[in-house]
C-alpha cells in the first residue's frame, strides 16, 4: 500500500512506489528483515506491471513475481521495516524518503511502536537501484538499538512526505509527542540530500504543526500547499461493530497552508458507501485527454 505516483513522461509517464508483503508473510525469501518497497509503472495510470527483477515486468498481477527495489539493512535502525516511499525526481535522478525501523523490541515505556522509528533516504538513477543515504535523514539522537525506558520521550519521525522548492528539500513526517499522539512535523534543508545532519526540523518538536494527524501527504496547487492524513475523530455509526469502530474513526482529511508550516484543518472526506475506513493518503496531480480529447486535470 502506500503507493507514491510520480508523473516522469516518456514511454512510461507514470512510476510508482509501494510496499507491503508481496506474496508470503514478511516478504519470506525476498530479502532481509520484512516490509521492503517495490516499483510499477504505466503508461496510462490504468496498467500497470511490477518490477520482477533484471528486465522482467509482471503484467499478469501475479505477486509471486515480484521482487523489491529497496529493503531492510543489517544497520540498527534500517534492518526491519523498509516503507511508505516518497519520491521526487529532480535533475534527472530520484531521491526517496522513506520510514525505517529496527527490529521490534521488548515492551519499552516511551516506544508506543515496540521499535525505534526514524526516515531514511536513497538516490537512484532508473528508480529501480537504489543506494542508502550512510545516516538516516531524521532519528532521534539518543536513540539506540537497546533503548532505555522514556515515558516523556519525543521521536518515533516517520512516514515522510518528500517535496523539493526553490532549491530546498522540505520533509514533512509524523512523529510521537506524549499527551498529544502522532502528529506533523517539518524538517528542511538546504544543501546536498544525503549530507549529514542536512536535515533540520523548522519548529521545536514539543510544539507540533498539527496533532492527530497521521500519514501525512503534501501536494502544492498554485499558490497552496495542502495535506491529507487519515486521522481519528470522524463519527461513526451507532451500530458499528467494536472491532471495526477503531478504524471507522480514522479517515481521509484535509488541510490547506500558504508556508507548510501554518495549517488550517479542513472537514473530513466521508468513505464511499460501500468501504468502511480509507487510510493512508497518496497525491498526484496530473492532466489526462477525457471526452473530445479535452484536457482533464486530475488531483
Amino acid at each position: 500500500y502506500n503507493p507514491c505516483v510520480l508523473e516522469v513522461g516518456g514511454d512510461w509517464r507514470y512510476r510508482m512506489w509501494f510496499f507491503g508483503w508481496a506474496a508470503k508473510h514478511a516478504n519470506a525469501g525476498m530479502g532481509s528483515g520484512c516490509d521492503a518497497i517495490f516499483h510499477a509503472r504505466s503508461q496510462n495510470l490504468r496498467t500497470w506491471e511490477v518490477w520482477s527483477g533484471e528486465e522482467r515486468w509482471d503484467v499478469t498481477m501475479s505477486p509471486t513475481l515480484w521482487r523489491p527495489v529497496l529493503s531492510a539493512s543489517e544497520r540498527w535502525y534500517d534492518n526491519w521495516h523498509n516503507g511508505d516511499p516518497s519520491v521526487v525526481l529532480e535533475n534527472g535522478r530520484f531521491y526517496m524518503a522513506y520510514s525505517a525501523t529496527s527490529t521490534p523490541i521488548a515492551k519499552t515505556p516511551g516506544y508506543p511502536s515496540d521499535m525505534v522509528q526514524c526516515v531514511m533516504g536513497a538516490t537512484s538513477t532508473d528508480g529501480i537501484h537504489w543506494e542508502k543515504t550512510s545516516q538516516p535523514l531524521l532519528i532521534r539522537q539518543e536513540d539506540t538499538a537497546t533503548p532505555r525506558p522514556e515515558p516523556d520521550r519525543i521521536g518515533d519521525f516517520h512516514r515522510p512526505c518528500l517535496r523539493r522548492e526553490a532549491g530546498v528539500w522540505k520533509l514533512w513526517f509524523d512523529y510521537w509527542v506524549p499527551g498529544k499522539g502522532v502528529c506533523l512535523g517539518l524538517a528542511e534543508n538546504n544543501g546536498e540530500f544525503a549530507r549529514t545532519d542536512g536535515f533540520v526540523l523548522k519548529h521545536n518538536p514539543a510544539d507540533p504543526l498539527l496533532e492527530n494527524w497521521p500519514n501525512p501527504e503534501m501536494v502544492r496547487v498554485g499558490s497552496r500547499w495542502i495535506s491529507f492524513a487519515d486521522p481519528g475523530g470522524y463519527p461513526t455509526p451507532r451500530n458499528a461493530k467494536p472491532e471495526a469502530a477503531s478504524w471507522m474513526r480514522r479517515q481521509l482529511r484535509e488541510a490547506v497552508s500558504d508556508d507548510g508550516i501554518h495549517w488550517r484543518r479542513l472537514d473530513f472526506i466521508p468513505p464511499d458507501d460501500d468501504t468502511p475506513a480509507c487510510h493512508v493518503p497518496q497525491v498526484l496531480v496530473t492532466k489526462q485527454t477525457g471526452p473530445a480529447g479535452r484536457e482533464v486535470r486530475k488531483l
